[in-house]
């Protein structure tokens, strides 16, 4: 019997498995009338199971979990897992409506938005900054996009507006949350453009790791598809919040729907971070919720020292694009390991 929406995510063993219990809690929680959603964990990939802590875990909170060898091509590339993922579920979940959400999403309201409005297919919001997208003519990356809308017969030209900066970029979307039309067949027309780009590896000239939401915009923009852009209280890039742009700032925590918090909880130093989050000075019984969850699941497994070569190498990233490179992250690595 078919169910009007499901949600998909992948947990393989360390880190992912914590945030993926964290993600399932708070839909459990705070979910509204989609709580009892029913919520599918995969583990896409050969290699030890998670731990039997885990899927007790997960079952408690009625996650349906499998290990099922999905990516066997792309091993060494994990992002690959959300186009093989989603495809399969496109198969062989019967939901009107799938959502994949990456681990690191954490809901504090109820996501109305994922059923998508009756003439749209498929919902998610612009990438949050510019990256490694184009701003057109001129731009670094132009002719990277433009071999990409040849190779799948881009028709239409589609600009969106990032959360940072003021600046339009061909439509580059974050695939941190998807929400899709089952019938669309949009998750295997990404999974489908995703392997043809991987076997004429066509990589961006910088941050192969985006190779997944950059396959996800170009599938879009090949079939012309109307986007349902989520608003700002969605997959709200938490993190960033001091550098978005006022239109897509919120103003209080208990406006947020989810955040996508990336590696912020990943050093000791989290609450740190927090503090320097600017709509976090009204602290919420939410944002407290979200501090105990963080702590009871022991997220923070990296040190200090982690974290500032972590910063290092963004600034050397930058530099490189300046035809300056540097590197003493890999001295300061050796030194540290």
């Amino acid at each position: 019997m078919s169910v009007p929406i499901a949600f998909l995510i992948c947990t393989e063993p360390g880190r992912l498995e914590k945030q993926s219990l964290l993600l399932a809690e708070s839909i459990r929680q705070f979910g509204g009338n989609l709580k009892d959603t029913p919520i599918y964990s995969f583990h896409p990939r050969q290699g030890e199971p998670i731990s039997s802590k885990t899927i007790k875990e997960l079952e408690s909170l009625a996650v349906h979990h499998q290990q099922i060898i999905l990516n066997t091509d792309y091993f060494s590339y994990p992002y690959a897992n959300k186009p093989l993922v989603c495809d399969y579920a496109e198969q062989n979940i019967d939901a009107d409506i799938l959502v994949f959400l990456d681990s690191d999403q954490c809901f504090f309201n109820e996501p109305k938005e994922l059923l998508l409005p009756s003439n749209f297919n498929i919902g998610l919001r612009p990438e949050y900054g510019k990256s490694i997208g184009s701003t057109g003519s001129g731009d670094t990356f132009e002719d990277y996009w433009l071999k990409l809308y040849d190779v799948f017969d881009v028709k239409e030209e589609i600009f969106v507006k990032p959360a940072i900066g003021n600046t339009k970029i061909r439509g580059y979307w974050n695939s941190g949350m998807v929400s899709a039309r089952r019938s669309a067949g949009i998750f295997t027309a990404w999974k489908d453009n995703f392997m043809k780009l991987m076997k004429l590896n066509i990589t961006p000239p910088q941050a192969s790791y985006f190779i997944d939401q950059i396959v996800l915009s170009i599938t879009i923009c090949s079939r012309a598809e109307k986007v349902f852009h989520f608003s700002s209280p969605y997959s709200y890039p938490f993190p960033l919040h001091n550098r978005l742009s006022e239109k897509y700032k919120l103003n209080s925590f208990d406006e947020i729907v989810s955040i996508h918090y990336f590696n912020m909880f990943y050093y000791n130093n989290w609450n740190i971070s927090l503090n320097k989050i600017k709509i976090l000075k009204n602290k919420s019984e939410k944002y407290k919720w979200l501090c105990d969850n963080i702590a009871r699941h022991n997220m923070p497994h990296l040190k200090m020292s982690q974290y500032y070569l972590f910063q290092i190498k963004s600034i050397e990233n930058k530099l490189k694009k300046l035809n300056i490179n540097l590197n003493f992250s890999n001295y300061l690595e050796r030194v540290l390991n």
